[in-house]
């Protein structure tokens, strides 16, 4: 158990990594696809309470200070963290907009958080607005910008990378298959990332900034959903 213990002290990109795209992505995706119809919603919600927590626990260094953080967040930082999601909700509402007018379609993903919404609110609201804004949060922002060597100077630079990453993986389906009528759901993870991820450094690394933008970025998004 130490020996495990040491290894995600020392790998905490490597796990992270592993964790939501081998555990997640493709084993959890795996067992939802076993699991009978009317309990896959119950899977997808166990699957994602054990990322959730394995994150936090991969991740809890971040969280060294997390009183603090949630002060700043709910005190001095809330007006920046209300400007930022209506600002970003609106560029989502538009570009969304634009992807259906020209496009007639959205993203994969997208159709598949609307669906399983309509069917099971409160366990996908539980899964979106809770559950997955940390994990990408952690992943994408402490895991794969903050903790890696990679461009470690160069942040303008590794934003843009990453923010890059960030929308492809939310796009996936559409990008293995050439689909080209992604591109305004790129731009709009893209600026999504770049923005959250500027707030994110001029905070002086607060993950919790982030989440609470991410989270309430997704709650309005389901709201007009329905």
């Amino acid at each position: 158990m130490k020996k495990i213990n040491h290894f995600i002290e020392e790998h905490t990109v490597l796990c992270s990594i592993l964790l939501y795209f081998v555990g997640y992505l493709f084993v959890g995706s795996l067992i939802i696809s076993f699991t009978p119809s009317k309990y896959q919603i119950y899977t997808r919600l166990i699957i994602s309470l054990f990322l959730f927590f394995f994150m936090i626990r991969i991740s809890r260094k971040e969280f060294d200070n997390i009183i603090e953080q949630i002060n700043e967040v709910l005190g001095t930082g809330a007006l920046i963290t209300a400007v930022t999601t209506f600002i970003i909700f609106v560029i989502n509402i538009a570009l969304t907009f634009l992807s259906v007018a020209i496009f007639k379609q959205t993203t994969v993903n997208n159709n598949i958080i609307s669906f399983l919404f309509a069917q099971h609110p409160y366990i996908m609201g539980l899964i979106t607005i809770l559950l997955l804004p940390f994990v990408e949060e952690l992943l994408f922002k402490s895991q794969i910008f903050k903790n890696t060597k990679f461009l470690k100077e160069h942040k303008v630079i590794k934003t843009i990378i990453v923010a890059l990453l960030f929308s492809n993986f939310h796009c996936i389906t559409e990008i293995v298959t050439l689909d080209y009528k992604v591109i305004f759901s790129l731009i709009n993870y893209f600026i999504f990332y770049v923005i959250t991820n500027t707030i994110y450094i001029k905070s002086n690394y607060n993950i919790m900034k982030p989440i609470a933008i991410h989270m309430l970025l997704n709650t309005l998004s389901l709201i007009i959903t329905i």
